[in-house]
């Protein structure tokens, strides 16, 4: 288990209640990876999530583009809470990385029991989809 009073440091979980924060420490894991590790692979079947602990992580998309993941608290792996549960990216250490694992599995749980943990942690993830899109569709802002 994780400290709650960890995870309320994360941006991704900004205004989620300290109840809510808590029950998502019960089911979080403290993952260490080596630069140069792959967290997971694009396509592949995303069975879980990720927020940033400390570490670098290049986000490779199957279109060419890539993004930076170094800021503490950062989601990766937001694939393993939307249908098809395929992630979108392939996700590469830069330097040694540690992250908060949450298993889907877990996080459904937790949601079929809370639905407002659900529509929460679901409004973060629809933001982070769209921020991250340009990314995903090889789109680039005109205007």
């Amino acid at each position: 288990m994780v400290e709650a009073s960890e995870l309320q440091q994360s941006p991704f979980l900004a205004d989620i209640p300290d109840g809510d924060v808590q029950r998502l420490a019960e089911v979080a894991v403290v993952v260490h990876f080596r630069e140069g590790e792959i967290i997971f692979q694009a396509n592949g079947l995303a069975k879980n999530f990720f927020l940033l602990k400390s570490g670098s992580v290049l986000l490779c998309f199957p279109n060419g583009r890539s993004l930076v993941v170094r800021r503490p608290g950062q989601a990766l792996g937001w694939s393993s809470l939307v249908s098809p549960f395929h992630y979108t990216a392939t996700a590469v250490c830069l330097t040694d990385s540690v992250t908060y694992q949450f298993s889907n599995t877990e996080l459904f749980s937790l949601f079929r029991m809370d639905a407002g943990l659900a529509t929460r942690i679901t409004a973060k993830i629809e933001s982070l989809i769209q921020e991250r899109k340009p990314y995903r569709m090889g789109q680039t802002s005109q205007g």
